[in-house]
């Protein structure tokens, strides 16, 4: 079992070395986190790294809040969550998740780190009722597994609830996630501080917030994937990486310093203090690579998937 597997570096085209994301993946990376590059330059990566891979199948990640457009540079962008909620139109969020799974899926990509589950009136925020968000990222994410990719809920608790109570979050942000725990391939959650649960650290790095809340009051039993490390600002990476490891995060995603980043995590198991939670982290993605690699969905060529895309915006 290797520890490197809760690792997940980014790789950003024009910036990143392909020789190194190789070696990353030969050391027994989970998978990469994908930025800025066109999807025949994406497929190549992935088909790259994936090679060098001592694992059966590798999982590709695309950090997005909207659509691929983020991260997939000729990607054809499609509507807002905003403009979805304010329509409440359900078949066309449904719509949404399905073709950007089907044009993930055509470039190597398995997993959208969407959708956003906030609650509030600008995107990426679907709307202000807590109960059309849960149905509308219901049918997102049923969209996404019916396109053949994966999904991931975000930002735990809420960072529409930064400044309300724990009771007030309990009426309004956390009714998406309750709703979709069942549904959901995993989890992130937040980079931001929440006083009102803990005043002392980030979401992601919060026993309070993690074990406590997530875990343990609201009974969430799947997959934790930290927000991404380089977004997050945060000096001291590698320190940061396995606090969120300790608070139950259970896949680190694109740190700027990856290579210190394995290093400390490696160090850590060798002296046997993170054991169970590379454990839960090798036993959740094998659950993750068996849902990608047996998905029932026809898979499309990038040409027609991006030609669907194009259509919808129509």
């Amino acid at each position: 079992m290797k520890p490197a597997r809760i690792v997940f570096p980014g790789f950003w085209f024009g910036e990143s070395e392909l020789s190194e994301a190789k070696a990353q993946a030969a050391r027994g990376v989970g998978g990469f986190c994908v930025y800025g590059g066109t999807a025949q330059q994406i497929k190549h990566f992935s088909d790259v790294v994936r090679e060098a891979s001592p694992y059966d199948h590798m999982l590709i990640c695309a950090d997005i809040e909207e659509d691929l457009s983020e991260v997939v540079a000729d990607a054809p962008s499609l509507p807002s969550n905003a403009c979805l909620g304010a329509n409440n139109d359900t078949e066309a969020t449904y719509r949404k998740g399905l073709i950007s799974a089907r044009m993930a899926r055509s470039v190597g990509i398995d997993w959208l780190l969407a959708p956003v589950v906030d609650i509030g009136y600008q995107s990426p925020a679907f709307c202000e009722t807590p109960m059309a968000v849960a149905h509308l990222a219901g049918d997102y994410v049923a969209g996404v597994a019916n396109g053949g990719a994966l999904n991931c809920v975000k930002y735990f608790p809420g960072v529409s609830g930064i400044l309300k109570t724990l009771a007030q979050m309990e009426d309004a942000e956390f009714v998406p996630y309750k709703h979709m725990f069942r549904r959901c391939d995993a989890i992130m959650p937040s980079d931001m501080v929440f006083a009102n649960i803990d005043s002392a650290n980030r979401a992601m790095m919060s026993d309070k917030i993690i074990k406590e809340l997530l875990k343990k009051r609201l009974n969430y039993k799947g997959c934790v994937v930290g927000a991404p490390l380089y977004k997050s600002h945060i000096k001291h990476e590698a320190a940061a990486a396995l606090q969120m490891l300790s608070c139950g995060v259970e896949i680190l995603l694109s740190a700027q310093h990856a290579g210190e980043v394995l290093d400390a995590v490696e160090k850590e198991f060798d002296r046997g203090n993170i054991i169970d939670a590379v454990t839960r982290s090798v036993s959740n993605q094998e659950i993750l690579i068996s849902k990608v690699l047996t998905s029932a969905a026809y898979l499309f060529s990038q040409k027609e998937a991006f030609e669907m895309a194009r259509n919808f915006k129509k």
